[in-house]
């Protein structure tokens, strides 16, 4: 049985409009103002950065996760697909936004033998597209680190025994 998963327009909002005013912030002077060679450099790259944060959420806005029997695929327009076979490794990795790490995101990276699939705790049913593929992964007997198994049960998602225990 193939499940679908998708953000949620809701949760892809904020990056944007963050991409949007910032390609404003930094377009608008070089439009407007006719700066000099330097100062447009600077602004150029500035927007540069800021148009690939916007396509990047474009793609995520786009994406439609798969989880299948066989496998996982992103489709998007940079997507992969990873069958369970080649499932190499599984990391769920935390990243804080304040230094009392009460805020943040948690991304869960799944590395086959050719391609690379990540994707965030935005995710709708994150948790349970965590919970299918740390199963599947533990059938196969993929091994994971410390650090994802500490998120995992910060996650409620029992980690799999360690083996160096």
């Amino acid at each position: 049985m193939t499940r679908i998963f998708r953000y949620p327009p809701r949760a892809l909002y904020s990056d944007f409009a963050q991409g949007a005013i910032g390609l404003a912030c930094t377009l608008c002077p070089i439009l407007l103002l006719q700066p000099t060679g330097l100062v447009i450099g600077a602004l150029g790259a500035s927007a540069a950065l800021f148009l690939v944060y916007f396509a990047r959420t474009v793609f995520s806005y786009l994406s439609c996760i798969e989880l299948g029997d066989n496998g996982v695929r992103a489709s998007s327009p940079d997507g992969a697909a990873i069958r369970w076979e080649d499932l190499r490794s599984v990391r769920l990795s935390y990243y804080t936004t304040r230094s009392d790490r009460s805020g943040g995101w948690m991304q869960l990276d799944l590395h086959g033998s050719r391609r690379r699939i990540g994707v965030d705790s935005r995710l709708a049913g994150f948790a349970e597209f965590t919970r299918a593929v740390v199963d599947e992964a533990q059938r196969r007997g993929v091994e994971f680190d410390q650090a994802t198994r500490a998120n995992l049960a910060a996650l409620g998602i029992a980690p799999p025994p360690s083996d160096f225990a």
